[in-house]
């Protein structure tokens, strides 16, 4: 069956995420935007306090926080005590940048919030790795342990940055097991969790060898998340075309794994029987897989409920037909 390579985690883990770096030193500022960007980051600059505590309660949804401690009012310590004590972004890394170099500095920075600290000056490659260090812990804390999968603070992370996106090509698809539960009633929990870790495995293998940039979450139980991005004006139909090749590969995939999880007089029978809590049997078809779309090369999302809102209708029309299927959102509005 296999399990998930460290390769395989890293190309899908992320989204290289949003970063709001609040210092006054305009050079500096667009040295580390220039640079992050180079690597995949999205980069917002606020050069003042007061502008960076606006954009850090404003809701614009950050994933990293770099941040001066000796900024005119408010200072790095001010807002760095503010998000601490704000219930909606308490949880938010950030990396404090200072020139202060004493031990006690140092100790009074960690014991303030403060996740991480680089003292001034630094090179690039160092606030890098410690960037990359910091990402890699944040996510690692909703990683699915039965899967391996990014969880769901991830899978929200992901749709916040679709429904930011105005540009660029972006598909997700909700994918889940049909008649999963099912399956678990008469085969039991432990071939039950067999089933999802190759499905993850399967997803991943088939979505990572797209041209694609891809995100792969476990949301929870049977239900996942793909995400497809490429940098690309959004109604590249190529794009679009792309993420469901891939897609029709999945079911066509999973319909093949999934026979070998079952006995053989199952297989030929076509379902599953099972004692009724009245004492009669019931019959319950085999597992299938529903995945709905949603693609921003038609209309544009401004939040992830409206992203969810299309995958529910999506969802229904996929759990209406019988088998494997995929339906795409290719609505206006």
């Amino acid at each position: 069956m296999g399990i998930l390579t460290p390769a395989e985690v890293s190309r899908m883990l992320f989204p290289r995420g949003k970063i709001l770096v609040i210092d006054d030193d305009r050079l500096l500022c667009e040295a580390l935007q220039a640079s992050l960007e180079h690597e995949g980051y999205r980069v917002t600059v606020a050069l003042t306090g007061g502008e960076g505590l606006y954009r850090l309660t404003n809701g614009e949804g950050y994933d990293l926080v770099l941040l001066d401690v000796m900024l005119p009012e408010p200072d790095g310590w001010t807002i760095l005590s503010r998000v601490r004590a704000s219930p909606a972004i308490f949880h938010l890394p950030i990396i404090m940048l200072t020139a202060m170099t004493e031990e006690t500095d140092e100790v009074r920075l960690l014991a303030a919030g403060a996740d991480d600290y680089i003292a001034k000056p630094f090179s690039f490659d160092k606030l890098l790795a410690h960037v990359n260090a910091m990402y890699r812990r944040a996510a690692l804390q909703s990683i699915n342990p039965l899967t391996g999968l990014p969880g769901n603070r991830q899978v929200e992370q992901f749709l916040q940055q679709c429904s930011r996106e105005t540009e660029t090509f972006w598909a997700a698809a909700y994918a889940d097991i049909d008649n999963f539960k099912s399956y678990n009633d008469c085969y039991g929990f432990l071939r039950g969790d067999d089933i999802l870790q190759a499905t993850a495995l399967l997803m991943v293998r088939i979505a990572t060898a797209c041209s694609q940039s891809v995100f792969v979450g476990n949301i929870g139980g049977d239900d996942f998340l793909l995400g497809f991005r490429k940098k690309t004006p959004r109604a590249d139909e190529s794009a679009l075309n792309e993420v469901r090749e891939v897609l029709d590969k999945l079911t066509s995939k999973f319909d093949e794994a999934a026979r070998e999880f079952y006995r053989p007089e199952d297989i030929e029978r076509g379902y599953l029987e099972s004692e009724s809590r009245r004492g009669g049997m019931e019959r319950h078809p085999l597992m299938a897989l529903s995945i709905a779309v949603v693609a921003n090369n038609r209309r544009l999302f401004t939040h992830p409920l409206e992203i969810n809102n299309a995958f529910a209708s999506m969802k229904r029309k996929a759990k209406s037909v019988v088998g494997s299927s995929v339906f795409f959102d290719q609505r206006r509005r």
